[in-house]
């Protein structure tokens, strides 16, 4: 994907919005990051009490992999308010196990971690295999329920408000290709569309199988096949075309866009001394003619620090608890504690141990790594054009303005 450059005085691309953009649309983009999705829920919950009235009106919810799911999630108990879609979200992290998120037994499941555990090292990256370490259907009919009991994802029955709900998922075939399911008001406008990394398949409802066909990952849960107007497609992780969908959600025409991104990307290249802007070798390549549209205004949050340290602190010092929560993952841990170190198989089982005390340590650093955030800005600054400006502390009467957070 090419940097095209930009003068003062020139638009870089000319395209319109398709869906009738204000200055109020407010866009939500969730990207993946396995079980880190608990810290999106504490994130969510902390700018509630500051902008609920603003996320009420969300108008465009993307997610990518996992941050799919919770997107569903929060998609759905809108049309009651955010923060009772924010209850539903903390519901369903709070109460997750193995036990209670895959089917079949844990022997069956250590077993394929073995043997996807030594594919794994000899051959590190997201490749497909007709084995894979969890089927996840007891979540996906919880899912589903809660997605119905609340009125389902079609533009009547979900908010008013709410333009357009996506997934997005990668398209298996010879080549992979992002491919965004779309359930929306209105189609983007095939000018929009120019330059385009991905292409949009649109639905009348979203379900939890979209969601899961997003978290597909390569080698830890199935592929998902679903019928559409171009016939059955396969589908994996949208997380490895396309993990952070914030383009799409310009192209829908939001302007202001809050970024929960759990997927602790720089963390690994600040580690490793790489460049953040390194494109990892399994992620799917864009092509050449392509390229992202900027939002107007954008607000991102990210954890501060590894989430590694918060896993060893919940399971580290119980055999047992460790055990539960990686249960089948167990081989993985070993093999890269005894190439990597400690450090850094923790931080790699940050992305798939559920353990009940870990899960809520998450949703706390989200909520605590969010306040700290908007504690630095005043509320009608909120938002930025770049994301340098974010980490410019402002006036101390902004830090002192106890409105900023309502308890």
């Amino acid at each position: 994907m090419k940097r095209r450059p930009q003068g003062e005085d020139q638009l870089a691309v000319q395209c319109r919005r398709s869906l009738d953009p204000n200055e109020s649309d407010i866009g939500i983009v969730l990207s993946g990051g396995g079980v880190r999705a608990a810290y999106q829920a504490g994130a969510l919950k902390a700018l509630g009490q500051v902008i609920s009235k603003d996320l009420d009106r969300t108008s465009i919810i993307l997610g990518s992999s996992i941050g799919a799911v919770n997107g569903l999630v929060i998609s759905a108990g809108l049309k009651t308010s955010f923060n009772h879609s924010i209850t539903m979200l903390e519901e369903l992290w709070r109460e997750r196990t193995f036990s209670n998120t895959f089917s079949g037994t844990r022997a069956r499941a250590f077993i394929r971690a073995i043997r996807i555990a030594a594919e794994q090292y000899l051959a590190p990256g997201p490749h497909g295999s007709r084995v894979t370490l969890f089927d996840p259907e007891p979540l996906r009919e919880q899912l589903d329920a809660a997605l119905q009991a609340n009125g389902g994802l079609t533009p009547d029955g979900r908010a008013a408000t709410l333009k357009a709900v996506g997934v997005m998922t990668t398209l298996e075939g010879e080549s992979r290709k992002p491919l965004l399911f779309l359930s929306s008001h209105q189609e983007i406008h095939a000018d929009q569309m120019h330059g385009t990394t991905f292409d949009v398949c649109y639905v009348h409802e979203l379900t939890a199988k979209h969601g899961f066909a997003s978290a597909a990952l390569p080698s830890v849960l199935p592929p998902v096949e679903i019928d559409t107007e171009r016939g059955k497609v396969r589908l994996v992780d949208g997380g490895i075309s396309q993990n952070v969908p914030v383009d799409p959600a310009v192209r829908l025409g939001a302007h202001r866009i809050i970024i929960i991104d759990i997927s602790g990307r720089s963390w690994w290249f600040d580690h490793y001394g790489e460049p953040h802007d390194t494109r990892p070798t399994w992620e799917v390549p864009a092509e050449s003619d392509t390229f992202c549209l900027r939002p107007p205004q954008t607000l991102t949050i990210r954890p501060s620090s590894a989430l590694g340290p918060l896993l060893k602190a919940a399971v580290g010092n119980s055999h047992k608890k460790f055990m539960n929560a990686c249960g089948a993952l167990w081989p993985l841990f070993t093999l890269v504690k005894a190439k990597l170190g400690e450090e850094i198989a923790y931080e790699v089982m940050s992305y798939g141990a559920l353990d009940p005390d870990y899960l809520n340590a998450l949703m706390e650093q989200g909520y605590h790594d969010t306040v700290a955030l908007l504690r630095r800005r005043p509320r009608n600054e909120l938002f930025y054009e770049h994301e340098a400006e974010q980490d410019v502390k402002l006036p101390t009467d902004a830090k002192k303005d106890d409105s900023v957070l309502r308890a």
